[in-house]
């Protein structure tokens, strides 16, 4: 295969235009995620996460079992082991993020709390004006507490991009699929990321649009919710289906 069958605008084609297609034949399960995703948000945040969760693996498991011709169920709708390995696999993803997040915030506070006490050595991290006083006074330093935690969102935004071929190699090599994806987007996570924007756009667009409509929030969350599910999530799980053959056979 040639690098550009598998370059952005291939790999952004390929996702926009089965948009139609994946809806016409995973609305099911896509109805249900939606759905499923709007009960999220009147729930307990423990239970937010759980069902948005499942939500999005419903929605995924059908897309993926489509794009590698796998069981259908009715209109994608279906919890089978592809669902239950994209389960583990989402889960040792948010695991990983929350371990290397985690190192991260201990990073971004130690830089902190170092710039402040060197800025100001009778510095008092207890309360907030006394961090706000010690940045002021720190000068060109104070530059270093912001550009930490850019590079840390950096870092999670990259791993992201990095692990994203997880959900379709797990589904096409029917395992769970995490760390051995990782090669896969060796030197082309900027085809990822300008892909994924791309498709997030009109999203972006919506989302800002319906913002200026205030007083409208269970409207404005189905509109999001169909819009995420009916256009974002089946577009990038076909970008990321092609994306995936074509890094699987070089």
């Amino acid at each position: 295969m040639t690098e550009g069958s598998a370059g952005v605008s291939a790999t952004l084609r390929a996702g926009l235009s089965d948009v139609g297609g994946a809806v016409r034949d995973c609305w099911g399960a896509l109805a249900f995620a939606a759905v499923l995703s709007l009960a999220a948000g009147s729930a307990p945040s423990g239970a937010r996460f759980v069902i948005a969760l499942i939500a999005g693996v419903v929605a995924q498991g059908a897309l993926f079992r489509r794009a590698f011709s796998r069981a259908a169920g009715l209109k994608g709708l279906r919890w089978g082991r592809d669902e239950w390995r994209l389960l583990a696999a989402q889960l040792m993803i948010l695991c990983l993020f929350a371990l290397i997040g985690s190192i991260l915030l201990v990073i971004v506070g130690g830089v902190a709390l170092g710039v402040a006490r060197t800025a100001a050595p009778d510095f008092d991290p207890s309360t907030a004006d006394a961090w706000r006083a010690a940045f002021a006074q720190a000068g060109p330093a104070g530059l270093v507490v912001a550009i930490v935690p850019l590079a840390s969102l950096f870092v999670l935004v990259w791993l992201g991009l990095r692990l994203s071929l997880s959900a379709p190699a797990t589904v096409d090599q029917a395992g769970v699929r995490v760390l051995s994806a990782f090669p896969l987007t060796r030197g082309r996570t900027h085809i990822l990321l300008i892909v994924g924007l791309a498709i997030s756009i009109p999203v972006i667009v919506l989302s800002a649009l319906l913002g200026l409509a205030p007083g409208q929030g269970a409207a404005v969350a189905a509109v999001m919710a169909v819009c995420t599910y009916f256009y974002a999530m089946p577009a990038w799980t076909g970008a990321l289906a092609h994306f995936y053959r074509h890094r699987a056979e070089q």
